[in-house]
């Protein structure tokens, strides 16, 4: 697997919240001999070509499902890895992925009832074909409906139907169907992931190559975020970053107060890897 990383934030790093320089720093220095490259929508286009979707749509897609789209296809393009800018690695790269590349893609699996992977992590070998079927099934997604919530937030009405739809793997697959797509003309926001779902449960050698990657569960990345991450220390944490338990932790940027408290999970998460905030 190439040694490069990609991430994404689409202002511009320096206009980040706070918690992303750190979570930037901790993979500069677990990975000094790794291309890393911090995109934004200045440089994006010197790496993605562009996407083969009709304007109207693509103007009014959020940036979270502009941004599947560019971690796509610059894994099926370049291969490596890519991180959310709220990833914060614990562990090498090389301790831990390279086992885990036996099907030559990996996502953490299962991080809730109707999702069966992350797309917050992710790592592929260069022209992977689990990727480039999902990429050309998102794109003619995109290009074949025209939804009436492209661009604007959902009523309350489409917020029941994500209540409702999103409880398992199967409820999800409904997004898809004709009555969704061209009666309805509405889709969910987890659209990549049960997007995935539907093309492993359709396509045999999708499944098959699924079945090969090593299973590693999304829950405990997000150890620290639901434990607080502004909380006071909790001793389970204290544990899991003193014994780098897991790979890596999914943060969030989205924190009410700007000062870090001294004592809480993040300040000790930080100070153990002598991270300068």
């Amino acid at each position: 697997m190439v040694k490069i990383i990609w991430t994404y934030w689409h202002q511009g790093f320096d206009q980040a919240p706070r918690v992303i320089g750190p979570c930037i720093q901790q993979w500069k220095n677990l990975h000094p001999d790794w291309e890393i490259h911090l995109l934004d929508q200045n440089n994006i286009h010197e790496f993605v070509e562009p996407m083969d979707i009709k304007q109207n749509a693509l103007e009014k897609m959020t940036l979270a499902h502009r941004s599947d789209l560019i971690r796509t296809q610059l894994l099926i393009k370049y291969g490596g890895v890519w991180v959310d800018p709220t990833c914060f690695p614990l562990q090498k790269l090389e301790n831990w992925l390279p086992e885990r590349m036996q099907a030559g893609f990996f996502f953490f699996y299962k991080p809730g009832r109707d999702r069966i992977i992350s797309n917050w992590f992710i790592a592929a070998e260069k022209d992977n074909k689990v990727l480039k079927t999902l990429y050309d099934a998102l794109r003619k997604y995109w290009n074949n409906n025209s939804f009436k919530n492209l661009g604007r937030s959902d009523t309350a009405f489409e917020k029941l139907l994500n209540r409702l739809l999103n409880r398992n793997l199967v409820f999800p697959k409904l997004w898809f169907t004709f009555f969704f797509t061209k009666v309805l003309r509405v889709y969910p926001y987890m659209v990549y992931h049960f997007m995935l779902y539907q093309l492993i449960s359709e396509q045999k050698d999708i499944k098959h190559l699924f079945k090969q990657m090593p299973r590693q569960l999304a829950e405990p990345a997000h150890y620290l975020q639901n434990a607080g991450m502004m909380k006071s220390l909790h001793a389970d944490i204290k544990t899991i970053i003193d014994e780098r338990k897991v790979p890596l932790f999914k943060l969030t940027w989205k924190i009410a107060q700007n000062e870090i408290p001294q004592n809480s999970n993040l300040a000790y998460l930080f100070n153990q890897f002598k991270i300068i905030r």
